[in-house]
């Protein structure tokens, strides 16, 4: 018994996760008939963008030993941007890729104060975080801007098939895309080497600081693609909108089975947590729990994702030891 929890339940991530998403749609199906039905998948899917969006860029940082906390404030910061230059009569094509730029240099500042500056990632960006979200509140004397271009709202409002939301076809691909490059590529190897071991990547001839430094470029760049698609969904730029999901993000990406200390985890296990994340979020919805305790249990479920994690790595380490012991 105890080697079987040990191989399926920490050792095989997804097959833990799986798992635990069917108890779940099972469990809320019975409370409530209605849960799988075809409007509220189509509800759960509409709120799993923005975290599924973030967790990518921030899943990428964390398999390399780094940490984001200000996705969700350059993601704010996108929507604001998009919003003023479409507002100003630049195309929304030409304002999304503005945009974009813009997210890149956000994330390279964040790679200058940890890279350059040696300054603790998670001290770093949460300062970059908070200048950011004090700066869109600025510029927007705390008001929503509205959006006046209605070919842009269909970026945020386009469905397929009646369930897919566009949005989240984008997480998808994006999914597909970084798991692919990380598990397919030089690169992606590289990453890995990196947040295994940092020195023994240097040793390799990888260059750890400029990793790093591709990936906070490349996180802020998501980051704001995430803001992008909310403006256009809910046809504004707020100075508020997805601040609060850079930790959910966090939780989805550890909860698929990415490492706190780096080196593991793939974004075929980030795509399952967040469809188990936001199904389960939705449930308390639909079950009328007040909306503190639905902040308990995402807290709940953050502390879950952290001792599965440390188990995770522990069995990790046993593993190697026997491996070591039997060579």
């Amino acid at each position: 018994m105890k080697e079987f929890l040990e191989k399926k339940v920490i050792r095989n991530n997804n097959f833990t996760l799986t798992l635990t998403l069917v108890v779940i749609l099972a469990a809320f199906q019975l409370i409530n008939r209605n849960y799988l039905s075809l409007g509220n998948i189509r509800s759960i899917l509409n709120q799993a963008f923005v975290m599924g969006t973030l967790s990518v860029g921030i899943g990428c940082l964390l398999i390399c030993g780094k940490a984001d906390l200000s996705s969700g404030s350059i993601g704010m910061m996108g929507g604001l941007i998009v919003t003023f230059l479409i507002n100003w009569g630049i195309p929304w094509p030409l304002a999304v890729v503005i945009t974009l730029i813009a997210g890149a240099f956000m994330g390279a500042l964040n790679a200058f104060f940890t890279n350059v500056l040696n300054i603790m990632p998670f001290i770093a960006t949460l300062g970059v975080a908070t200048v950011l979200s004090g700066l869109g509140q600025v510029f927007t004397n705390m008001q929503d801007i509205p959006v006046n271009n209605k070919s842009f709202w269909a970026l945020g409002t386009t469905k397929f098939f009646n369930l897919l939301p566009l949005p989240f076809l984008i997480t998808i691909v994006l999914l597909v895309v970084y798991g692919v490059i990380l598990k397919r590529t030089r690169f992606g190897r590289q990453v890995y080497m990196t947040g295994g071991n940092a020195n023994a990547a240097r040793l390799a001839g990888i260059n750890p600081k400029m990793i790093s430094t591709i990936l906070y470029i490349n996180s802020g760049m998501i980051a704001t693609i995430a803001g992008i698609l909310t403006a256009a969904r809910v046809n504004m730029g707020s100075p508020t909108a997805i601040v609060s999901y850079n930790l959910d993000a966090i939780t989805v990406a550890v909860l698929g089975g990415i490492s706190f200390t780096g080196g593991t985890g793939s974004m075929s296990g980030v795509f399952i947590g967040i469809l188990l994340f936001n199904s389960f979020k939705n449930g308390l919805v639909i079950s009328g729990l007040d909306s503190y305790y639905q902040i308990v249990a995402s807290g709940l479920l953050l502390m879950a994702a952290l001792i599965l994690d440390f188990y995770r790595e522990k069995s990790r380490l046993n593993a190697l030891r026997s491996h070591k012991r039997v060579s």
